[in-house]
């Protein structure tokens, strides 16, 4: 089969497009998960944090019910 030039090379434009549009997205695509890893190692970092805090509060005393009535 043969192709005509002028059809060869608007394929070839096409295929370039497709390319570089291909690669905007992987681009794309990587910012987005550095931004969820960064996210999720901040997360990360909430946890523990409130993890130790609550490791050092005192435990609560236990709540007494009022048993008068009033």
């Amino acid at each position: 089969m043969i192709v005509p030039p002028s059809k060869r090379t608007a394929l070839e434009k096409q295929r370039a497009r497709e390319r570089a549009a291909q690669a905007a997205e992987v681009e794309r695509l990587t910012a987005r998960v550095r931004e969820l890893e960064e996210t999720n190692k901040a997360l990360g970092k909430a946890i523990g944090l409130l993890h130790t805090m609550s490791e050092q509060e005192p435990a609560e005393s236990p709540t007494k019910t009022d048993t008068n009535g009033s």
